[in-house]
């Protein structure tokens, strides 16, 4: 098997890890692409490819190799929090990465890393893969977008909405409990949704097994009071507890729950 990994970040990198722990696919080669990829590695499953996925004529080395490759996994992420960087990542890059792979026949198995943020975040009650989308900011509209492409452009997909993830290389929101500068909403309504990067990496290889197509959902399915689980952290890490302050953009009240379970254990 070849697996390529674009955008070869922290969910990348953890992906190309657990393959080499996880039954079936510990022989598997990596293609791994990046604007800027280390100048060496000591791991020599993994194939370093340097490109820029919002631009096509960088992406000659994909298309290359397309003919080989037998999986592949979209989880670029944009390198500001902007619109015009969530649509060269999810939108442009998507499609320069099809149009780069598509000499490729049989057409390779394709996951694309997509997020909750699809969903109506102010709705409030238990949200699965369902339930209506209903985006209000702009990133999930984008997201929204590019699933609907992807979906028309390439049926047999796969679709993986992440909640919010955490773990190794996901640190910002514990960096901010512990320097006290992270508030609560007085609103009790405000709800975290989570999943461990880890567990987001073993969803993939998983949905991958199954040959499965369509939209699913990763999440813990432990939906908590955001009050709740930023009192917690903040006695782990022995700081104040968090101040009451305005929600931000990026708070939300919906549960998001699996309707389709991909992995024991989430």
């Amino acid at each position: 098997m070849k697996l390529l990994i674009a955008g070869f970040g922290d969910l990348g990198s953890t992906l190309a890890q657990t393959c080499l722990t996880t039954p079936g696919w510990q022989q598997t080669k990596i293609l791994a692409v990046r604007r800027n990829p280390p100048a060496a590695t000591p791991d020599t499953e993994i194939s370093w490819i340097k490109a820029d996925l919002s631009k096509a004529e960088t992406l000659a080395g994909v298309a290359e190799q397309a003919r080989d490759i037998t999986h592949v996994v979209y989880c670029a992420a944009p390198g500001e929090r902007t619109e015009a960087a969530y649509r060269a990542t999810y939108l442009t890059g998507l499609q320069n990465l099809l149009t780069a792979l598509n000499t490729a026949e049989p057409r390779p198995q394709l996951l694309f890393v997509s997020s909750t943020a699809v969903y109506d975040s102010q709705a409030q009650g238990l949200l699965d893969e369902s339930s209506p989308t209903a985006p209000r900011g702009f990133n999930g509209k984008i997201l929204l977008e590019a699933e609907h492409w992807l979906q028309t452009n390439w049926p047999s997909a796969l679709i993986l909405r992440l909640s919010g993830i955490y773990g190794p290389g996901k640190s910002g929101l514990l960096g901010s409990i512990a320097a006290g500068t992270t508030t609560i909403p007085a609103s009790p309504d405000f709800v975290a949704n989570r999943i461990h990067i880890e567990d987001a990496a073993r969803a993939i290889l998983h949905l991958f097994d199954r040959k499965a197509s369509g939209v699913f959902i990763g999440t813990d399915s432990h939906p908590m009071p955001l009050a709740t689980l930023y009192r917690k952290l903040a006695a782990m890490l022995g700081a104040p507890e968090p101040k009451q302050g305005e929600p931000s953009p990026m708070m939300g009240k919906k549960k998001t729950v699996q309707s389709k379970v991909v992995v024991n254990g989430f």
